[in-house]
């Protein structure tokens, strides 16, 4: 796998600020709307409830909650998502947030309001099945797509 721009810049400089593409975070982090803080990977092992960017084995860079580990490695989800992703090793994680910018206000992942919503929000993947079925009902894709087109 060859090392991407974010990557170099992360070795280097040991942070980074980047703006999320895609919706696999949303509602936490909207699409090119946000920014994250994202501090070099230690490599001491993740946590239950950390953000990692990772590299998968297509060399696609991934942001996606980190749900806990087993005998094949971690196991990641995004916040929009409720399928499980598996066995993502050591040596595929780039970076891991350490807080977020959301209409210019920061917001650290100590804060005691965002440890809530991770607890509650990848407690039951049932649950978020059909709370993110209501929501889009609610407000349709489409009209979310259409918000971050005119960004």
């Amino acid at each position: 796998m060859e090392e991407t721009l974010i990557e170099q810049y992360i070795n280097e400089a040991g942070e980074f600020i980047a703006v999320p593409v895609g919706t696999s975070m949303y509602p936490m982090l909207r699409n090119r709307r946000d920014s994250v803080y994202l501090v070099k990977y230690d490599g001491k092992g993740l946590k239950k409830y950390d953000l990692p960017v990772y590299k998968r084995s297509n060399d696609q860079q991934v942001m996606h909650r980190c749900l806990g580990k087993d005998e094949r490695g971690y196991i990641m989800c995004g916040d929009n998502q409720w399928i499980k992703e598996y066995g993502i090793q050591e040596q595929q994680i780039i970076a891991v947030a350490k807080g977020f910018y959301r209409d210019e206000k920061y917001i650290s992942s100590d804060n005691l309001l965002y440890k809530l919503y991770v607890r509650l929000w990848t407690s039951n993947l049932f649950l978020r099945r059909c709370a993110l079925h209501f929501i889009h009902k609610i407000i349709p894709r489409q009209k979310i797509m259409e918000n971050y087109k005119n960004i």
